[in-house]
């Protein structure tokens, strides 16, 4: 089914692998429905297709309602009634009708209640798919609340938009770095220099220092870059992400080379938007003369693990 038929229906189709039902080696293949409600922040899912799921009923709306008509005196069993949610659906007909949804948690007691073999591969799927959509949330909830925060601050839409694709650009790109051997403390500025470096044609230090007259207490200096300069490093930052992922780059010798040759494209983009637009792009613009009470920054509250948005601030280095 497309996207976009999908869309019309109001649901996501979720497929099975048989990996995660305990690896057999059949031909079955399932699917369950699930709808995102935007209200509550959850995924709710489709209770006839985890029947069936579970049960392999080639009739599973008559099994569930067999089911509940069995259980109706239980009262463990009653508690998850109360909670089922019925979200419209478009049939096949084009015709919207009710079906019942449950949230992942209530799902999960749902299965204890299904005699199945399965009800331990299908508890742990239902518990893998549904964090992956919270983390995404999670990361959406802070774009957001960032953005608006810039925004108050008095910059422009567009800025705080540069400035967060660059905040997640920056972020898969130490990602990157971790997997492939660097380590924060001993590489990640050297590996960052030599990027800016080669991007800017100046140091990190030179650039934030002396050109943009930020003082040393400073933390967060890309906050003070104008929209260009988020733009051309954000696309050599990805360039060098790319490098390590296509070169399958280990160890920071050939990080490092990756860098070097990141640096170098970046700076051929600076270079052609110069000659372009006919201004350079290191600027001395700051936000330093913004209200005493908007210069600090809000910290966002964090988890236990970082967030998306605690991104590994280079020091201002001059490397040799």
């Amino acid at each position: 089914m497309e996207n976009s038929e999908k869309e019309k229906q109001g649901f996501e189709l979720l497929p099975i692998s048989q990996e995660a039902l305990g690896g057999q080696d059949t031909e079955e293949f399932y699917e369950v429905r699930r709808i995102w409600v935007k209200e509550e922040i959850c995924w709710y899912y489709s209770v006839v297709d985890v029947v069936k799921l579970l049960t392999r009923s080639k009739n599973p709306g008559v099994y569930w309602s067999a089911l509940k008509k069995r259980n109706r005196h239980d009262q463990g069993f009653t508690d998850i009634l109360t909670q089922i949610k019925e979200l419209p659906l478009r049939g096949k007909d084009g015709k919207l009708r009710g079906a019942e949804f449950v949230t992942r948690e209530v799902m999960l007691r749902l299965v204890q209640n299904i005699p199945s073999e399965r009800a331990e591969q299908v508890r742990r799927w239902l518990a893998q798919v549904g964090e992956e959509k919270l983390q995404e949330v999670e990361q959406q909830t802070q774009a957001e609340q960032l953005r608006d925060l810039y925004i108050r601050q008095g910059r422009t839409p567009e800025w705080a938009d540069a400035r967060i694709q660059n905040l997640l650009s920056r972020n898969a790109l130490t990602d990157e770095w971790l997997a492939r051997g660097a380590q924060q403390h001993l590489h990640f500025g050297l590996l960052t220099g030599t990027i800016h470096r080669g991007t800017f044609g100046i140091t990190s230090d030179t650039h934030h220092h002396a050109v943009k007259k930020l003082p040393k207490s400073i933390k967060n200096a890309r906050d003070h870059y104008t929209e260009e300069e988020l733009g051309v490093l954000t696309l050599a930052e990805l360039a060098a992400r790319r490098m390590h992922e296509q070169n399958d780059s280990q160890g920071v010798p050939q990080l490092l080379q990756d860098a070097q040759a990141a640096g170098n494209f970046g700076g051929q983009v600076r270079q052609q938007f110069e000659a372009l637009t006919g201004q350079p792009v290191v600027s001395s613009q700051n936000f330093l003369d913004q209200p005493k009470g908007r210069r600090k920054k809000k910290q966002l509250p964090l988890p236990e693990q970082e967030t998306l948005f605690e991104a590994t601030q280079e020091p201002d280095i001059d490397e040799k």
